[in-house]
């Protein structure tokens, strides 16, 4: 999804140190968590989707300058009051660190379940759960409504911008409660509450970093806007920028399919209205820039890309980037120098810094960008993945966090 970009007027090119061991001793526990959700949706007058041709149909129709507007496809409110399961990963150290009671929260953006914080390849210098895990933290990595292990309700009216907000507002009340790991089903055919550690039954972080990346940080803005300092004590928006460029390449510019007639093998189970994104050139010109990455990177996001909601894209106008005026933590927006879905392929003065510092206008002072040299709209896995892994461990730290 071409995510709505953080501004950068300001930023620091500061050298980063290098990659992280991966953590010896770390224990990690899947979960599948039923999150109560209750949000306020919009039904849309917008064409179904249900092949490919469908696809390119919808793409146009909601791009084309002539075409109505936000408020004009407005149908009918939908309330939204269910339980939703939504599968994560949530990982401690085995010893206890002076680090060990902060959790990070990690929410990956559009076309990425959990995975883009964990990767497969060269895991010492891609995956960041194990980097967090090396600094000592607890980490929780959980696939978004409508992708990867989670449920895939209805593309059209419930996997929405409110409802996924709502998703991680209630995954992280079950986490500050100490009622994650016993209100889930454990997800292993050999696993069972009576057989999980000690360190995972009686989980409850003192403090909670919510990290995200691109859509997942339109949600962590929408969290904090909505909950502030409740359910959230530092804040690491990637691949988001509020910038001047904003809105120049829409949904259109990037080929997606239909996920069931193209691949059915492994995208079967999702429905009308979902739409994922074609190919590996495709994956190349929205997450990656030239020479800033490793092409065995881009055949590993060819392998885990997930499908998008065309309801996600309908919702966009419920966002109003309203201010987080109840949060005065930490927050760093980081987004690579040559993103080019958030800046059209080059961040550098793009920054609308005025807008930004509005949207934390108690916690401004406390506000930090870094715009990432040589980058892409992916973070996690690009050529610098350790290097932003180790300026967000770093700027947590030097908040006490």
């Amino acid at each position: 999804m071409t995510i709505f970009p953080a501004a950068l007027g300001l930023l620091a090119f500061t050298a980063a140190t290098t990659a992280f061991a991966a953590p010896t001793t770390k224990s990690c526990i899947e979960l599948l968590v039923p999150v109560p959700v209750k949000a306020t949706n919009i039904e849309y007058n917008i064409p179904r989707v249900d092949s490919t041709i469908d696809e390119v149909n919808w793409a146009i129709n909601v791009t084309t300058w002539s075409s109505s507007n936000y408020t004009e496809r407005i149908i009918r409110n939908i309330t939204i009051d269910q339980a939703f399961n939504i599968h994560t990963k949530l990982c401690v150290p085995t010893k206890t660190t002076a680090k060990s009671s902060i959790l990070q929260i990690l929410t990956a953006g559009n076309g990425f379940d959990k995975r883009y914080w964990d990767a497969e390849v060269n895991p010492a210098k891609y995956n960041y759960i194990d980097a967090a895990l090396a600094k000592g933290y607890s980490v929780l990595a959980y696939d978004k409504l409508g992708c990867g292990k989670s449920s895939k309700p209805n593309a059209y009216t419930h996997v929405q911008i409110p409802s996924e907000v709502e998703v991680l507002a209630g995954l992280t009340r079950l986490v500050r409660s100490g009622k994650l790991v016993t209100s889930s089903k454990i997800n292993s055919p050999t696993a069972s509450h009576s057989k999980i550690p000690d360190i995972f039954k009686s989980f409850k972080p003192n403090k909670i970093v919510q990290v995200a990346h691109s859509y997942g940080s339109v949600l962590l803005q929408a969290l904090l806007a909505q909950y502030g300092n409740t359910l959230t004590d530092g804040a690491i928006l990637t691949g988001f920028l509020l910038s001047s460029q904003i809105g120049v390449n829409n949904v259109a510019h990037f080929d997606h399919d239909f996920p069931r007639e193209s691949d059915p093998a492994r995208y079967g189970e999702y429905g009308s209205g979902y739409i994922f994104l074609s190919n590996k050139p495709t994956l190349q010109k929205l997450f990656f820039a030239k020479d800033g990455f490793e092409e065995k990177l881009l055949d590993y996001t060819e392998k885990i890309k997930q499908p998008e909601t065309v309801g996600v894209y309908a919702s966009e106008g419920t966002l109003q980037f309203a201010a987080a005026g109840g949060y005065t933590g930490p927050a760093m927006i980081m987004v690579g120098e040559l993103d080019y879905p958030t800046c059209n392929g080059n961040c550098t003065g793009t920054n609308m810094l005025e807008f930004t510092e509005s949207l934390f206008p108690t916690g401004k002072n406390n506000l930090t960008f870094h715009l990432e040299p040589g980058t892409g709209h992916v973070l996690t896995l690009a050529k610098s993945a350790d290097k932003v892994a180790e300026r967000i461990m770093r700027y947590l730290d030097d908040n006490g966090l």
